[in-house]
C-alpha cells in the first residue's frame, strides 16, 4: 500500500495491520489513518503503468467536478505480483472524497 499527498508532494509506503504494533523495527513507525469516504479507480496491469494513472485518475476527477477532501490518496495492491500474470495485476487507486 501506498499513501501520498499531491500538494503537498508527500509519500509514504505502508501497510495494514488489524492492531496496533507492539514492536517496531528501528526506523519504522505506526500511525493511525483516520479512514473517510474514498472514490475508488482500478488499474489492470502492470505496475509500470502506475506512474501515469494517478494523473488520468485526476483528470476523470476534474471532469465530473468530483469534491475532494484534503487527506492520502491510496495506491492498494489488491493481489500478489510473485503469484499473479503481471497483465492480471489489479491496482486499486482510491481518491478522498467530500
Amino acid at each position: 500500500m501506498s499513501l501520498y499527498k499531491v500538494s503537498p508532494n508527500v509519500y509514504r509506503a505502508g501497510f495494514a495491520l488489524s492492531g496496533e504494533p507492539t514492536k517496531l523495527p528501528d526506523g519504522l513507525q505506526y500511525e493511525r489513518f483516520s479512514g473517510g469516504k474514498y472514490s475508488r479507480f482500478v488499474l489492470t496491469g502492470p505496475y509500470s503503468n502506475l506512474p501515469q494513472a494517478p494523473g488520468r485518475v485526476f483528470e476523470i476527477v476534474s471532469k465530473i467536478d468530483m469534491m475532494l477532501r484534503s487527506n492520502f490518496c491510496i495506491e492498494n495492491y489488491a493481489n500478489d505480483p510473485r503469484t499473479t500474470p503481471e497483465d492480471k495485476l489489479i491496482t486499486e487507486i482510491l481518491v478522498p472524497t467530500a
